[in-house]
């Protein structure tokens, strides 16, 4: 019996921001500068989030013989 497939993605924007020192900062810009390693004070920060945008599906149908 042939059936159809539907395969769904779906995509979320989040932006959230947290304020830091200007030693975290200089810190940082060594990472991204590729110097040091990223730090790990950056997944314990307190992130508020400021902007949201709704999601967008994107799908794909597949017939199967």
């Amino acid at each position: 019996m042939p059936k159809i497939q539907r395969f769904e993605t779906q995509v979320n924007w989040l932006w959230y921001t947290a304020d830091i020192s200007e030693e975290q900062a200089e810190e940082y810009r060594k990472y991204e500068e590729g110097e040091i390693d990223e730090p790990d004070w950056v997944y314990d920060l307190e992130y508020d989030l400021i902007k949201d945008k709704p999601g967008s599906d994107e799908v794909e149908y597949e017939l199967i013989d």
